[in-house]
Parts: C-alpha cells; sequence; structure tokens
C-alpha cells in the first residue's frame, strides 16, 4: 500500500500518479513497467516515488486493488457456492474476469497484466504479493473448501498440483483473450475442453 505521504497528497496530485501507472501499464506487460516512465508523466521525482511506494510491485498492488479484490471476493464466493467444487469455481471465476474485457480500457489493462505475469518461482511469489496470497493460502482458504471425496488422492500435495496445473491453463487462457478478444469463443472452448482433461484425470472412475 502507498505511504500516509501518499495520502497527505492533494487528489489531483494522486490522481496523475495513478493515471501515469495505468497509462504505462495500458502499453506494456505488468513487469515491464518503468518506473521513469510513470514518473515522467506524473511530474515527479524518484525519490518522491519511493517517499510514496515501496516499489515497483507495491504501486501494482495499489492500482490494481480493485481487481484483486473482486478477484478475491469472487474466488472465494464460487468456492462456497459449488460446495468446493474447483472445477465448477474455476469456470466460474473464469467467466466472471472475462467479462472485464467489455470495458476497453480494462481490456487494454488486464491484458498487459497477465501477458507480464509468469509462472517462476519468482514471478509466482510475486504474483501472490500482488494479490496479498501467503504461502500458505491453499491451505488456509482453499482446502478447508475443497471437496475431497471425488478426487483420487486427497492430499495437501495432490490437490495443489491440480490447482497449480489449472492457474498456467487459466493464466494462459486469459492473456490470450485480453489479447485477442475477438476470439474469445475460440479461447473458452480451447480451456473448457483442456479444464475437462484435467477434471477427468482428477476425480475417481
Amino acid at each position: 500500500m502507498p505511504t500516509q505521504c501518499f495520502f497527505n497528497l492533494p487528489h489531483e496530485k494522486q490522481m496523475k500518479i495513478v493515471g501515469s501507472a495505468l497509462m504505462e501499464l495500458s502499453k506494456v506487460p505488468a513487469d515491464k513497467i518503468s518506473i521513469n516512465q510513470i514518473i515522467h508523466n506524473a511530474g515527479i521525482s524518484r525519490g518522491s516515488f519511493y517517499q510514496y511506494f515501496n516499489d515497483k510491485l507495491d504501486l501494482l498492488d495499489y492500482i490494481l486493488s480493485d481487481f484483486k479484490n473482486m478477484s478475491q471476493s469472487c474466488f472465494r464466493r464460487n468456492l462456497e457456492k459449488y460446495n468446493g467444487d474447483i472445477f465448477k469455481m474455476t469456470r466460474a471465476v473464469y467467466e466472471e474476469i472475462i467479462l472485464l474485457g467489455k470495458n476497453e480500457h480494462n481490456l487494454k489493462i488486464i491484458g498487459n497484466f497477465f501477458r507480464g505475469t509468469k509462472f517462476t518461482r519468482n514471478d509466482r511469489i510475486n504474483f501472490m504479493k500482488i494479490f496479498n496470497i501467503s504461502e500458505c493460502f491453499l491451505e488456509d482458504i482453499i482446502m478447508p473448501y475443497v471437496e475431497k471425496n471425488n478426487l483420487r488422492e486427497t492430499s495437501v500435495e495432490f490437490i495443489r498440483n491440480i490447482i497449480g496445473i489449472i492457474c498456467l491453463l487459466v493464466k494462459q487462457s486469459l492473456t490470450d483473450i485480453f489479447s485477442d478478444y475477438d476470439n474469445l469463443e475460440i479461447y473458452k472452448n480451447s480451456f473448457y475442453t483442456q479444464l475437462d482433461i484435467i477434471r477427468r484425470g482428477s476425480i475417481k472412475e
């Protein structure tokens, strides 16, 4: 989150900084945004930037806060709604995120966010920081909801691997969709086919 120094700024100046960050994120992937470009467009010094934010991730956390909060709420709501069925939950969350692309401004920003979000260990940790997800997120949030009786295995590691594969699939599909929204249905159909392959390989026969 921004420092108190940022919140002490006049609202117009806060919005100018946020606007500069959003403009940058609408042009390049999240991992490529330039602090130099942001401070140039906002008319502030690099020293001032670090008075307001700890780093680039801190800034991303703030400007994506609405999207982050929506995602977390959507995730928990659908886990409850579908009684722990992680595959039905995934479909519901996926559809809700896609709806954000109907707004052209969101389309560019979210598209660049997903294009810049990779899933190496370091990138996964950074992604989790942006969304305020702790390392024990699976055990604390997902595991109590997941319906395990229909799965081939019920260990934390097995479920962790299922969710990891699903996350990679979702990330790739959303990257494709937000990069090429005109072919939305093609990417959706491919996603649902692949998700069903994972589901059939995970549940008991």
